[in-house]
C-alpha cells in the first residue's frame, strides 16, 4: 500500500485530484512548490493515517475543509504561501497531535479560538504571520509549554486594553519559546520583561505603536513609548522631594551605562564590527519551511560545498517590510554525524556576541524538524560571491585565468589574521577557532577574506587550568592540526597560530600540507625550512607572479629589450617581489615552528605582515 508520495518543486499545474483520498494507508503527501489552484478536497479528512501533509507554495484559494480536522494522527500540516480565505477552522486547533502548523502568508480572517494552548498542547511551531487574523491572542498560549516558535506578525489583533489586543504575561513562562514575532498588529499596553521578551528585539514588536515599557532603557531598546502611570501629588512637597531624587536616579543610571559601554568596547570590537542583525528582517529563528523554500529543497544546483557536519546551499529569502529579496548561505547540519549537533551548538555560542569585518556573519539560525519529522538544523550566514581560498588556490579549470596575485595573497593573510588576533586578544574569553584552513577563508566581492566555520570553536578560560579540555580526538583538518594537539595538549590560541603558519606557506608554494610531493613525516613547515633561501622562489607558485611577467631572474637577465631603465626596473621589482615572499615564508616558519613557545602570537604575526605590505607597496 502507498504510504507517501512527494512531488514538491515541480511544475504541476491543475486541481488537487478528490481521489487522493481513498488512499487508506498514506503518511506523508508533500505537493509543495508546485502550480496547483482551486480548493483542498474535503476528502482529505479520511487520510486517517497521514502524519505530515504539505500544500505549501501554491495557488490554492477557497476555505480550509473542516474535515481536515478528522485527522488525529498528524504532525505537520503546512499550507502557507497561498490564497486560502475564511476562517481557520476550529476543528484544526483540536488536532492535540500537531506539532509544525504553518498558515503563513494567506488571506485567513477570524479570531484564534481561547482555548488554543489546552487543545495543542504538543505544538512546536505555529506559523500564522500575514493574514488577517482579529481579536486577542489567547492567553492559554502559555499552557502550550513545547512552543518554540510562534510568527502572529502582521495581522489585526486589536482592541482595548485590558480585554483584547493585550500582549499576554502569560507568555513570558513559555521555557522552551525561542522566536517571537508579534510585529504588525495593533497591540497595546506594557510589553512583558521575563522568558522570552527578556532577549526580544524591537524587530518582533515593531508596528504596535500602542505598546509601552516601563524602563526607559527597555523602552530605548525595543523603541516604544514609556509607559505612564497617572498619579495624584497631595502637595508640592512631593514634587520638591520626588524631582531631585529622580534626578540623582537618572544621573546615577547614565553614569552605569557610560561605565558599561566603555568597559563592553574595552574588550570587545577593536576594528568596527557590524552586528549578526545587519540585514534587516531576518527574525531571530528560521523556521524549517523558510529554510526549505529558500534553497529550493536543498537543490543540488544550490550547493556550495560540503563538510565534516553539513552542506552549504545558496538561498534567497524574502526579508524586511518591502520583501526584499537576500542571498545568503545556509549551513544544514548533518545530524547522522555524531558531533553534528555539538557542532551546531558551538557555532552559535561562538557566534551569538562576537562580529568583526573579517567573520563571517551569522543571520539566523533554525532548529527545527522536516518534512519527515526529523531533527533539523542549520544556519544562515553572509553569503561570499568568491567562494573560498581553497578553490583559488586549487581551481577545477587550471586554464580559466583567475588566480590570485602575490599582493592579493598577502592581503588575504592579513585578513585571516586580524580576525584571529581578534578573537584571540580582543575576546572576552578569548576565542580558539580549532579549524583554521583554506576552506574556510571566505572571500567576499571585494576579495575580502572571512574566517569562517566554528563548529570546533573553544572559549578560553581566564583559569589556565579549566582551558578547552584534552584535544585527544578533536576533529580538526589533517596537516594543519598543532603538533601539541595530537599528543592531548589543550586547546589553545598557539595551535591556532600553527594552522594559521601552515595556511599562510600554502598560499605561497600552493601545495596542501598532505600532497604526495611532501616526503612521509615531512610537514610543509619541515620542507620549506630546508630550502635555501635563495631558492624560495623555485618552489613558489608561479601564478603569484602573473602580473610581472619579468620578475623571474632567468628573464630579467636574460632580456635586452626596453634598454638599462627598463631592466633595472625589472630587476628591482623582482628583487623586492622575492624579499617579500622570503619574509612571508618567514612568518609562516615562525607561526608553525615546532615548539609552542617559539611561535609568534597572532598579534606578532599580524603586525609582521603588515609591515611587509608596507615594504612591498608599489611592486
Amino acid at each position: 500500500m502507498l504510504e507517501q508520495m512527494s512531488f514538491e518543486t515541480n511544475k504541476l499545474a491543475g486541481l488537487l485530484p478528490s481521489e487522493l483520498g481513498q488512499l487508506p494507508r498514506l503518511k506523508i503527501l508533500d505537493v509543495s512548490i508546485n502550480n496547483l489552484t482551486g480548493a483542498i478536497p474535503s476528502t482529505f479528512g479520511n487520510l486517517s493515517t497521514l502524519t505530515i501533509l504539505i500544500i505549501a507554495r501554491n495557488q490554492i484559494s477557497g476555505e480550509i475543509p473542516n474535515e481536515l480536522g478528522r485527522l488525529h494522527n498528524l504532525v505537520m500540516l503546512q499550507l502557507s504561501d497561498n490564497q486560502l480565505s475564511g476562517e481557520i477552522p476550529f476543528s484544526i486547533f483540536n488536532i492535540s497531535s500537531l506539532e509544525f502548523l504553518s498558515l503563513t502568508q494567506n488571506r485567513l480572517v477570524g479570531k484564534l479560538p481561547s482555548n488554543i494552548g489546552f487543545t495543542l498542547p504538543n505544538i512546536r511551531e505555529l506559523h500564522l504571520g500575514r493574514n488577517s487574523l482579529e481579536g486577542p491572542i489567547p492567553s492559554s498560549l502559555s499552557n502550550a509549554s513545547q512552543i518554540e516558535y510562534l510568527d502572529l506578525s502582521s495581522n489585526n489583533f486589536t482592541g482595548p486594553i485590558p480585554l483584547l489586543g493585550v500582549i499576554p504575561k502569560e507568555l513570558q513562562n513559555l521555557q522552551v519559546l525561542q522566536m517571537l514575532n508579534l510585529s504588525f498588529n495593533s497591540l497595546e499596553g506594557e510589553v512583558p520583561t521575563n522568558g522570552v521578551f527578556a532577549n526580544i528585539s524591537w524587530d518582533s514588536l515593531q508596528g504596535n505603536s500602542g505598546l509601552c515599557a516601563f524602563d526607559h532603557d527597555a523602552a530605548e531598546k525595543l523603541r516604544v513609548t514609556t509607559c505612564v502611570t497617572k498619579t495624584k501629588s497631595n502637595s508640592d512637597l512631593v514634587l520638591k522631594v520626588t524631582i531631585p531624587i529622580s534626578a540623582i536616579i537618572v544621573l546615577v543610571c547614565a553614569l552605569c551605562l557610560v561605565w558599561a559601554l566603555v568597559t563592553k568596547n574595552k574588550r570587545k570590537i577593536r576594528n568596527n564590527g557590524t552586528s549578526s542583525s545587519a540585514v534587516k528582517g531576518f527574525p531571530p529563528r528560521q523556521s524549517y519551511s523558510e529554510i526549505h523554500h529558500g534553497t529550493n529543497g536543498c537543490a543540488p544546483e544550490n550547493l556550495l560545498g560540503k563538510g565534516a557536519f553539513g552542506s552549504v546551499y545558496k538561498a534567497v529569502f524574502s526579508t524586511g517590510e518591502n520583501s526584499t529579496l537576500t542571498t545568503v548561505a545556509v549551513k544544514v547540519l548533518d545530524l547522522t554525524q555524531s558531533k553534528a549537533s555539538k557542532s551546531f551548538d558551538a557555532e552559535c555560542e561562538a557566534l551569538r556576541n562576537i562580529h568583526h569585518r573579517n567573520l563571517v556573519k551569522v543571520f539566523t539560525s533554525c532548529s527545527s524538524i522536516d518534512q519527515t519529522g526529523a531533527a533539523f538544523k542549520a544556519l544562515a550566514m553572509e553569503f561570499m560571491s568568491n567562494s573560498n581560498l581553497d578553490k583559488w588556490l586549487y581551481p577545477e579549470e587550471v586554464e580559466c585565468g583567475s588566480t590570485l596575485t602575490l599582493i592579493q595573497r598577502l592581503n588575504i593573510a592579513i585578513d585571516v589574521a586580524t580576525a584571529l588576533d581578534f578573537l584571540h586578544h580582543d575576546c572576552d574569553p578569548p576565542v580558539v577557532h580549532c579549524d583554521l584552513k583554506p576552506g574556510n577563508g571566505l572571500l567576499d566581492e571585494d576579495m575580502t577574506a572571512h574566517v569562517g566555520d566554528f563548529g570546533l570553536a573553544r572559549f578560553l578560560s581566564h583559569d589556565t587550568s579549566q582551558n578547552g579540555g584534552s584535544t585527544i580526538g578533536l576533529r580538526g583538518s589533517i596537516g594543519y592540526i598543532a603538533l601539541e594537539y595530537g599528543l592531548g595538549g589543550k586547546a589553545s590560541t598557539s595551535g591556532d597560530v600553527y594552522s594559521f603558519g601552515i595556511l599562510l606557506l600554502e598560499m605561497i608554494i600552493a601545495k596542501k600540507p598532505t600532497d604526495s610531493m611532501l616526503q612521509e613525516g615531512l610537514g610543509l613547515n619541515k620542507f620549506i625550512s630546508e630550502v635555501h633561501k635563495s631558492k624560495i622562489l623555485d618552489i613558489a607558485d608561479p601564478r603569484l607572479f602573473k602580473d610581472y611577467e619579468s620578475v623571474t631572474p632567468s628573464r630579467s637577465s636574460t632580456s635586452s629589450i626596453g634598454g638599462e631603465s627598463s631592466s633595472s626596473s625589472n630587476n628591482n621589482i623582482a628583487l623586492r617581489s622575492e624579499e617579500c615572499v622570503a619574509a612571508m615564508v618567514g612568518v609562516g616558519l615562525s607561526c608553525a615552528a615546532h615548539s609552542s613557545k617559539e611561535r609568534f602570537t597572532m598579534r606578532e604575526a599580524l603586525s609582521k605582515l603588515q609591515e611587509i605590505k608596507r615594504s612591498s607597496i608599489g611592486f
